[in-house]
């Protein structure tokens, strides 16, 4: 007990570093009714559609003692060790292990909050190493970082933490290499930011790269053969960091040349986002913080501004030392506002959402300047403090005046009032020599105060999500996989969800179904799927918009819905609980069968997903006749804006002001058909499809296909499309279809003749037979990746890609075994590399460590 009380004593800035704004947190989202307080999640945006249901999935694998390399529970399969590598690699997901399926987001609340009070540990420890300062100061500035706008904007991407807790410890290992030769700490730290998140790490080695020649020029006692010396060592370390990595990055590689993110292409013309005063005013405190779109997360504390001008001015500080590091924040502004630069900063590539997602540098480089000028006020001048106050002031004043920043009232008060604290009370400071010791104390308790309404005022500003919402299905999908698995035994299906809560619904649920959003996601499957008329969009893509041939194709044999029908397409009611209905597809194709060679000419890149469809009936089956029969709607009646006819599927609307218009289309069918029509309206609120008594809507701007039903002849179905007031004008496409019922099950016929019996499907290995009468091609719903490696017989076969999306196999007629075996391309050498990597850090820390001893 004696040496615990002890260690706490030694360590009490530490603690309080950490516990201060883990207890922010907390509180933050207790007064917004978290469970079990209320029955609020912590889960907002990307983390409520994408990171819950890969922790979800995680644990599912772990529990089950299934492999991490692949997963069939989303995006029709996906390569499962990418995901891990952008979003799981964190140690902290351990706690999956102890915590059970229905606490999956709560265990993703307690790993937030323990990444954010890490944050203000690593920080208050970079304090004590690089300045040489262990007093409340290392707590308070600790705290500033933990709670600066970026981490409480952001810090819903908790799989960026990791590498925001530990960016200090490598910025601190680079100070160590160039001072005293030591390298471990950098090259170590630097290893598990590649580790744990590859994206975050691509930002953070460009700056090491900058920083490195800040501290060659900033440190003086060194000449210059030993620092050449010590850049080789940066070199090396940082090169040993990447092999660490390699387990990751080389297999991630592969699947990122897939996606969506290998499309980017260089900005044409130079762009600037905003002007210089709109930049200042993010750093203001009280400002509500970018959590996807808006200005960037520059805050870090109000009394940085004029801490920061007492280190330009500071005597005690190298003129060099002062030059080169305000030289480089300000070059890290420039290139967070310079599309140029920022493309080049997030990897080539321009993020979706998020602006600015390395501005937790800028923040970093703001706070070490800050510290220093408080560090050695002594040496500034007296006059510095008020007038930086006075300053700031004037720009708040001039910003609000003139308009050029639209600020909510009570910033600019607040701010106002808290630059005159700073002002008055380090000027204070100065004057009064006999209270300095009280009022150092006092300053230090107002930046706190500051830093922690900050923290409580963004994460509220953030929001909740309701979390009994996110639960409510959970034992009734479980239930309904539980039976479906019984139904199948050893047979392959894939199960989906009619109601779509969020993107990852099957992911979350661990049931194998078709929808997928995820930065890694396949980007020839995405396109496919908005080119049949799914819901898709850069890295996204939904059962929105399914169709009977493509529910056959994909292999959806199982539905749910909160619907209770005797049908919904060609699904059958089968089993029904107190709030939702599960149907079975008597039409599901199975995880492969035969098709003609023509499959390889399918044109798929029509922008009419009923012609696309049609497409996919005569290239696979040989067949003239259409399932569907496509027709444009009657002109609209526009309210509110004046309508264009384009073309016979297209309009254009207008409007002078931004007004809530809307457009409406009333089609009546002279005889019975089963209606779908695809729509397309991106600056549209919703689309209101009104049939008799009931209403549906939808919001998708990006469109999809919808199933009107079977309508009688003389039925009426009007269409009103609301548009959005943000913008003054816009497009809508819009296609209606007749579904001939007959030419689906001639199709179906055709394609179920010669049909991959599975024996066995795991994550990892395929194998089954086939009797193929005629020589064709083996279509799978599987996507195509590097990866799977086929087995004919025994002999290894090419694969071919279908629409550039599936893996097609092609069989002459016969009886053939097929077997396909999955590993993700490159993981064989990048663990070689980890491995290896590993033991060098292990050996070169013994050698630090036996230096240092002698």
């Amino acid at each position: 007990m004696i040496k615990v009380k002890e260690w706490s004593r030694r360590n009490i800035y530490y603690i309080l570093a950490f516990a201060i704004p883990f207890v922010v947190a907390v509180t933050a989202f207790i007064c917004q009714g978290m469970w079990p307080f209320g029955d609020r999640g912590v889960s907002i945006i990307d983390s409520y559609h994408q990171y819950v249901p890969f922790f979800s999935e995680l644990q599912y694998k772990w529990h089950h003692g299934d492999s991490l390399l692949y997963s069939w529970n989303g995006g029709l399969g996906m390569n499962f060790w990418s995901v891990i590598a952008y979003y799981l690699a964190s140690p902290l997901n351990l706690l999956l292990l102890i915590f059970p399926k229905s606490m999956v987001m709560e265990c993703f609340a307690l790993i937030y909050f323990i990444k954010i009070g890490l944050c203000g540990l690593t920080f208050a420890f970079f304090i004590r190493r690089r300045f040489g300062r262990y007093d409340l100061s290392t707590t308070v500035f600790g705290c500033c970082y933990a709670l600066s706008s970026f981490v409480i904007g952001y810090g819903w991407n908790i799989m960026w933490l990791d590498c925001i807790v530990l960016f200090p410890l490598v910025m601190l290992g680079i100070y160590l290499l160039v001072k005293e030769g030591k390298g471990w700490l950098y090259g170590a730290s630097l290893a598990l930011c590649i580790f744990t998140n590859y994206y975050i790490s691509i930002m953070m080695c460009i700056f090491s790269c900058l920083y490195l020649v800040v501290e060659m020029i900033c440190e003086q006692g060194t000449g210059l053969r030993e620092k050449i010396r010590r850049m080789f060592g940066f070199a090396g370390y940082s090169l040993l960091a990447g092999g660490f990595g390699a387990v990751m990055l080389m297999p991630t590689l592969s699947t990122l040349m897939g996606s969506q993110s290998a499309k980017s292409t260089f900005p044409t013309a130079l762009k600037f986002y905003y002007d210089i005063f709109e930049l200042f005013c993010q750093q203001f405190t009280m400002v509500e913080p970018t959590s996807l779109t808006g200005g960037f997360n520059l805050y870090c504390g109000v009394s940085m501004l004029i801490f920061v001008p007492m280190f330009v001015f500071n005597r005690k500080t190298k003129l060099w030392d002062r030059v080169v590091k305000v030289l480089l924040t300000a070059f890290l502004l420039v290139c967070l506002n310079t599309n140029y630069l920022t493309y080049i900063w997030h990897g080539f590539h321009f993020p979706n959402g998020l602006p600015g997602r390395y501005s937790f540098i800028f923040i970093f480089m703001i706070l070490i300047m800050g510290y220093e000028g408080y560090k050695n006020r002594k040496y500034c001048p007296k006059w510095v403090p008020g007038i930086a106050a006075i300053c700031w002031m004037g720009i708040l004043g001039y910003c609000w005046w003139t308009k050029r920043v639209n600020l909510e009232l009570y910033t600019w008060i607040i701010n106002l009032v808290v630059l005159l604290i700073y002002g008055g009370l380090v000027t204070w400071i100065y004057v009064d020599r006999k209270k300095r010791k009280g009022l150092q104390i006092a300053l230090m308790a107002v930046i706190l105060v500051e830093s922690l309404s900050y923290g409580i005022y963004g994460l509220c500003m953030n929001g909740t999500v309701d979390r009994k919402d996110y639960y409510s299905d959970q034992k009734e999908v479980m239930e309904m996989k539980a039976l479906a698995e019984e139904n199948e035994g050893e047979n392959f299906y894939r199960m989906e969800l009619e109601e779509r809560r969020g993107r990852d619904d099957v992911t979350w649920h661990n049931i194998p179904g078709m929808s997928l959003f995820s930065s890694t996601v396949n980007a020839g499957v995405d396109n496919l799927m908005k080119r049949v008329g799914f819901y898709a969009v850069t890295n996204k893509y939904s059962y929105e918009g399914a169709t009977p041939e493509t529910d056959a194709l994909l292999n959806i044999k199982y539905l749910i819905s909160k619907k209770e029908e005797e049908t919904i397409r060609t699904f059958e009611w089968c089993y029904g609980t107190e709030t939702r209905n599960m149907y079975v597809n008597p039409y599901a194709l199975g995880l492969g069968f035969m098709m003609s060679e023509n499959i390889l000419q399918w044109d798929y890149e029509k922008t009419n997903p009923f012609e696309v469809i049609n497409q996919l009936v005569f290239s696979a089956a040989d067949m003239e006749e259409k399932p569907f029969r496509y027709f444009g709607l009657p002109d609209p009646v526009a309210e509110g804006c004046e309508l264009t006819t384009d073309t016979w599927a297209d309009w254009s609307y207008s409007s002078a002001e931004s007004t809530d218009g809307k457009i409406t289309y009333t089609y009546t069918p002279e005889k019975e058909q089963d209606l779908y029509i695809y729509f397309k309206a991106p600056h549209c609120k919703q689309i209101k499809v009104i049939r008799g008594e009931s209403t549906d809507s939808y919001a998708d701007e990006d469109g999809h296909i919808i199933h009107i039903g079977n309508l009688s002849a003389g039925e009426r179905v009007t269409l009103t499309f609301v548009l959005d007031s943000a913008y003054d004008r816009g497009t809508i496409k819009l296609i209606g279809a007749e579904h001939a019922s007959d030419v689906f099950e001639k199709f179906y016929a055709a394609m179920a003749d010669e049909q991959w019996i599975t024996n066995e499907v795991t994550s990892t290995r395929v194998t089954g037979t086939i009797q193929v009468k005629e020589d064709g091609m083996l279509f799978t719903s599987i996507p195509y990746e590097n990866g799977w490696t086929v087995k004919g017989d025994g002999e290894e076969v090419p694969k071919k890609k279908i629409a550039d999306a599936f893996i097609g196999i092609s069989l002459t007629a016969g009886e053939h075994d097929i077997e396909m075996t999955y590993m993700p391309e490159g993981l064989g050498l990048g663990l070689i590399l980890t491995c290896i990597s590993g033991v060098l850090f292990i050996i070169l820390w013994f050698k630090e460590n036996v230096h240092r001893e002698k």
